[in-house]
């Protein structure tokens, strides 16, 4: 799998957030998106994941078209893994059900070592409301990586959580990139805590 972005242009307000950009993320690789706040960052994940239209541009993901000036592949179709900036857990169903929402029942043996690595296993009967912000990011990261998604996108995946808990997280993205062979991009104000990812370029929004 890998991402291609051709002249992907978006404005806001008569005011362009990103104007022809380009770049290529390509399979097993870990892609940072850095620009000052409010410069167009989740925006740009809004845009390849589909809940946004762009007003141009080409996103083509393993050679397929996902956006362009005559086609628009619906988000649910794009198989993208999302983790928002506010983890869009649903609050109706516990932090269990909230994980294996896209994942197969092939996938126990994933599921078990996923909810261990990142510590989950004595909050899975948790509603969303009981979890505290942290751990609602982990089941937020949990289910993104379970669905085994073509693309991965990450919104300060690692803002709520401790260091611990941050070296585990970035452990089990860095490994799931690696097994499923897939881009992954990656928005995080604080580089600082990117001890255990390996940055393969950064896409500088400006």
């Amino acid at each position: 799998m890998s991402l291609e972005v051709k002249n992907l242009t978006f404005s806001f307000k008569k005011s362009y957030l990103f104007k022809k950009l380009n770049f290529q993320a390509e399979k097993n690789s870990i892609n940072l998106v850095a620009g000052a706040s409010g410069i167009g960052k989740s925006t740009l994940l809004n845009v390849i994941s589909g809940l946004v239209k762009p007003e141009t541009g080409l996103i083509k993901s393993d050679g397929h078209v996902l956006n362009d000036n005559k086609i628009f592949i619906q988000p649910e179709n794009r198989n993208i893994g999302y983790v928002f900036q506010d983890f869009a857990l649903f609050p109706h169903i516990n932090a269990e059900k909230n994980i294996r929402y896209a994942l197969s029942k092939d996938l126990d043996n994933s599921f078990n070592k996923t909810v261990t690595t990142l510590n989950l296993q004595d909050h899975l009967a948790k509603m969303p409301h009981e979890l505290s912000g942290g751990q609602q990011q982990r089941v937020a990261i949990a289910r993104s990586v379970l669905m085994k998604p073509s693309i991965l996108l990450l919104d300060e995946p690692f803002s709520n959580l401790d260091n611990e808990n941050t070296a585990r997280a970035q452990t089990l993205i860095t490994n799931v990139v690696s097994e499923l062979n897939i881009p992954c991009i990656l928005v995080t104000h604080d580089l600082d805590r990117l001890k255990s990812i390996n940055v393969a370029q950064k896409i500088t929004l400006n």
